[in-house]
């Protein structure tokens, strides 16, 4: 038997691999602390050489739509690098959301869902349902936790404990992630009980942005089946006639798109029409059906278990404005809610995870917030 004491020092590991939840094959990623014999080497954790560190704390991190997580792989990594051995992660990308017709579904099955889109009756539109609805996405996600959870147990839950606890978990999210992260725990009170600590970057949990981008919104979003394919085409056709340097330039000198891992996923997702289908669905009914007031109950409800922290940026950001934290601080200053925290960083915006420059300060919100909460928990 190999002891801990015999084994080199722990070093992270990430692991990325293609999983089938809810008929959707899904881009997750798995960020653990390894004691391996090769260090460079972190393909596989089953390997023999490989002795994987029992986390207590698991980070859950799901990521805002376009939902794919590889823009975030490097920044998460870091995160866990940071916070040390006991500490694991887990982020999903979202269904239908990637390269690949695999990832995001066939042209037949497209073609018969959204033309019957008001039906979702057949089995083809239920599987498209969950690529297109925040509620498909929801019990997606539900799956996700699910099954790391169950991953838990398989590997680390000794059976002469059967007592033994779960580990404690963090909900991290970007975006609307912190919209799907907030329900899930309103809808599973055993998962809010185990969570330790919320962490939501540059929230998009409710719709209210500046009058004249809310107005433009909101009619692009209901006339869906007009602007969706408008939309979609005009991409497709430029990032099939223009040569792909090009547009890696105009991603770059114009969008401001600093990093080059982001301008390649970015790449490979216009030039997949059924992916940029995918997320306009969704992206228009986010903006149908967030409310435009803020959850005060859902806040006020989480707050009893667990505190939330919250960080707003920059630069006018139509989906986290800066209203929103001033509304936050307002309920707090009347008592409606507690245990949530805003944090205020002008150097940021909302697309940060593409921006080198804006990492560092993101991670060390997340990393200060961990390691020196402000809030309290009831599970630390």
């Amino acid at each position: 038997m190999v002891t801990e004491e015999a084994l080199p020092a722990p070093k992270v590991g990430l692991v990325s691999h293609l999983k089938t939840i809810n008929g959707w094959p899904t881009n997750l990623i798995s960020i653990d602390y390894f004691y391996k014999g090769d260090a460079d080497d972190f393909e596989s954790s089953s390997s023999p050489s490989s002795y994987k560190c029992k986390p207590n704390i698991i980070l859950l991190f799901i990521p805002g739509n376009p939902g794919l997580i590889e823009w975030y792989s490097d920044t998460l990594v870091k995160i866990i690098e940071q916070l040390g051995v006991g500490y694991a992660l887990r982020g999903i990308s979202y269904a239908g959301h990637g390269a690949g017709d695999s990832v995001t579904g066939s042209a037949d099955e497209h073609k018969q869902s959204f033309v019957n889109a008001s039906e979702q009756q057949d089995a083809v539109s239920a599987k498209m349902s969950v690529s297109w609805t925040i509620e498909g996405q929801l019990k997606h996600k539900m799956s996700w936790v699910d099954e790391v959870i169950e991953e838990w147990k398989a590997e680390f839950k000794s059976s002469a404990q059967p007592t033994e606890d779960l580990p404690r978990l963090i909900f991290l999210s970007h975006s609307f992630g912190a919209y799907l992260a907030q329900h899930l725990l309103l809808s599973r009170p055993a998962l809010l009980q185990q969570t330790q600590q919320i962490i939501y970057l540059m929230p998009f949990i409710r719709f209210d942005p500046p009058p004249l981008q809310k107005l433009m919104l909101t009619k692009l979003a209901h006339s869906y089946e007009y602007t969706i394919p408008m939309l979609g085409n005009s991409v497709w056709a430029l990032s099939s006639t223009l040569p792909r340097k090009l547009i890696d330039i105009y991603l770059s000198k114009v969008v401001g798109l600093d990093c080059d891992k982001g301008r390649k996923i970015t790449l490979d997702v216009c030039t997949h029409p059924r992916m940029v289908r995918n997320h306009l669905i969704l992206g228009f009914e986010e903006i149908r059906e967030l409310p435009e007031l803020p959850n005060d109950v859902a806040l006020r409800l989480i707050g009893k278990t667990c505190p939330t922290s919250i960080l707003f940026c920059g630069c006018p950001d139509q989906w986290a404005p800066l209203s929103h934290m001033e509304k936050i601080n307002e309920l707090k200053s009347k008592a409606i809610i507690s245990n949530v925290q805003c944090v205020y960083m002008e150097e940021l915006t909302h697309d940060f995870v593409v921006h080198p420059e804006m990492i560092e300060p993101v991670i060390g919100f997340c990393l200060d917030q961990i390691k020196h909460p402000k809030l309290l928990s009831s599970k630390l």
